[in-house]
């Protein structure tokens, strides 16, 4: 029998080479990617697949509720975790049809193992945990009644800040925290806006005013902006319902190679209190996209917007 021998010359097995290496960081950029990116609105029970733990294997989050009550579990190849609130504030939140939870998780520490953000309520009230996995547990390691959560310098090569912030009478009121040694740190931003929080800050008052308000549409979106995205406001206002802003979640979605931020993304959550009818509440997600106009100072305006 005779045997075949296949010769690679030196340039071709360095194209190989090449080309297994960048298939490497391809499938390592798209894991880490998918670990920073993740956000979930839980309306009934709900699984996510993730290394939650960083030992290589891939984990399965369990959101489940039992008597209206959130409950989240992790279950790793040797146990199952439950994710506990701290004393300070003893509730993950209740199931409401028209307030559902939030899981958000980003990769604030950059260790590639994502930390868990939630966000829900209980009796009107929200309810905000931040859990991080630190010596073999799930610590929570922030609790409040904010009902903003937000994040900067995500998608430079900062470290990325996340922030607490809460939206009541028409005011925002923002808290600065860094992750250091698995604790969240507050600090100031001496003189720092997040940009287009007015633009936001006024879309909120707008549609909380409905339809009253619908004459006198503020001055928020950028040049150009679509009819079509436009239109979603006017469903909301034509739909005669009285609308209470929950919940949001920020962050900076786009970058500068300055490491400037050049886009921003909200979600702003309501509930919607039919009028005219004894229905139940609604619940409507917007999401949305604002950039720096030059018609206006580079100000972070409004151009595009969904409705979920």
């Amino acid at each position: 029998m005779k045997f075949k021998v296949l010769f690679i010359e030196k340039k071709h097995l360095i194209y190989l080479l090449l080309i297994a290496l960048l298939l490497i960081f391809l499938v390592i950029f798209y894991k880490q990617k998918k670990i920073m990116t993740t956000f979930n609105v839980v309306k009934d029970s709900k699984s996510i697949k993730m290394d939650f733990t960083g030992d290589g294997n891939e984990d399965i989050l369990y959101i489940k509720t039992e008597g209206d009550k959130y409950y989240v579990q992790i279950n790793t190849r040797e146990d199952s975790l439950y994710l506990e609130p701290s004393k300070k504030m003893n509730t993950i939140g209740h199931y409401y049809p028209y307030w559902p939870m939030k899981i958000n998780l980003v990769d604030i520490s950059r260790d590639k193992i994502p930390e868990i953000f939630t966000q829900a309520s209980q009796n009107g009230n929200p309810i905000q945990h931040a859990f991080i996995w630190n010596k073999g547990k799930f610590e929570d390691i922030h609790c409040s009644n904010n009902n903003i959560v937000g994040f900067i310098d995500y998608k430079n090569n900062k470290s990325t800040k996340f922030i607490s912030a809460n939206y009541k009478n028409g005011q925002m009121d923002f808290n600065y925290y860094i992750l250091l040694n698995n604790k969240l740190k507050n600090f100031s931003y001496d003189n720092y806006e997040i940009p287009g929080k007015n633009a936001v800050l006024s879309l909120i008052k707008y549609i909380e005013g409905f339809p009253y308000s619908e004459a006198n549409k503020p001055d928020i979106f950028y040049d150009g902006l679509t009819g079509k995205d436009l239109a979603i406001l006017g469903r909301l206002a034509g739909e005669e319902n009285t609308y209470i802003f929950e919940d949001g979640i920020f962050m900076d979605s786009k970058c500068n190679k300055a490491g400037q931020a050049t886009e921003f993304k909200w979600t702003l959550n309501f509930k919607a209190i039919p009028k005219n009818t004894n229905t139940d509440p609604k619940y409507y997600s917007i999401m949305v996209l604002l950039k720096p106009c030059t018609s206006f100072n580079n100000d972070f305006r409004i151009y595009y917007m969904s409705l979920n």
